[in-house]
């Protein structure tokens, strides 16, 4: 039996496997590898908790989501036939960047956190990784294929990128500003890549001169700022992803973005005149 025939069966077997009333909860499910998602959660890492690692994990997912796009662009592969869609989709299939994507992020936070064991922290990254890759099969956007080749490119991205960085967020920045620019010649210039290297080079700016800058200390000053700040980047990111006006502005939205996601601690910390050591010098 051809490999495109075995393929296809056992694409049709995942989807027929599934009850029809669980496909909301794969409609949840799949938004767990959202990159808007991971931002989110890495920025509050950064913002509240540990500021090297939150940083760093930033970087890191904007380049595997660089890295990504290259790879779509590479292969150009079709989606599945509208026919099974359950989602309206569009782009190329292969590999999946929701796979791919949730498997650079969760990975991330398994090697980076030092909550519970290793092996609790890999296995609570690889049950998510899996729901997240089956649930774009369920919906009809991916084949298997796609979700598969999305968790080993995410696992060879993530050894590349912890070697190369060393969970330095300079180098986390560096790395992807580097995929990006890659992404942006692979890709001919695609909006996606635009928008990466823009928050990229935001970040990476912004990081460079708050490097050692205080963090915000008061529990009423954070509130204010995940208040006053998270809408303002959410507009932004809105305007980058969903409208794209043009290439210029999607720039020029991301790399505000960037600089939103690492700016404000160390920007309300300096007009109250607070400051603490940078964790890199507590460490050094």
């Amino acid at each position: 039996m051809p490999d495109g025939i075995v393929l296809q069966a056992l694409d049709e077997a995942v989807r027929a496997a599934v009850p029809s009333w669980l496909v909301p909860v794969f409609l949840g499910i799949t938004r767990l590898g959202n990159v808007g998602v991971f931002l989110v959660a890495f920025a509050v890492d950064y913002w509240f908790v540990d500021r090297e690692r939150g940083a760093h994990a930033i970087g890191v997912v904007v380049a595997g989501m660089a890295a990504l796009t290259a790879l779509k662009y590479v292969f150009a592969a079709p989606r599945p036939p509208a026919s099974v869609n359950v989602v309206p989709t569009g782009g190329h299939s292969f590999p999946s960047g929701h796979a791919m994507g949730a498997t650079v992020a969760y990975g991330t936070l398994a090697v980076d956190l030092d909550i519970g064991s290793d092996r609790l922290r890999y296995a609570a990254a690889a049950v998510l990784v899996g729901l997240v890759a089956l649930s774009r099969v369920v919906l009809g956007v991916h084949f298997v294929r796609d979700v598969l080749a999305g968790v080993a490119f995410g696992v060879a991205f993530l050894l590349a990128a912890f070697a190369l960085t060393g969970r330095d967020p300079r180098r986390g920045f560096l790395l992807a500003a580097g995929a990006s620019a890659v992404a942006l010649l692979v890709s001919e210039f695609s909006y996606d890549a635009v928008g990466l290297l823009g928050l990229a080079l935001g970040a990476a700016a912004v990081w460079e001169a708050v490097e050692h800058s205080g963090t915000v200390e008061r529990p009423l000053w954070r509130l204010a700022l995940v208040g006053g700040v998270l809408p303002a980047l959410a507009g932004l990111g809105y305007v980058a992803v969903v409208v794209e006006p043009s290439p210029a502005v999607v720039f020029a939205c991301a790399v505000a973005l960037g600089a939103g996601l690492i700016g404000p601690p160390a920007v309300v910390a300096a007009v109250r005149g607070e400051s603490r050591p940078g964790l890199s010098s507590l460490r050094s």
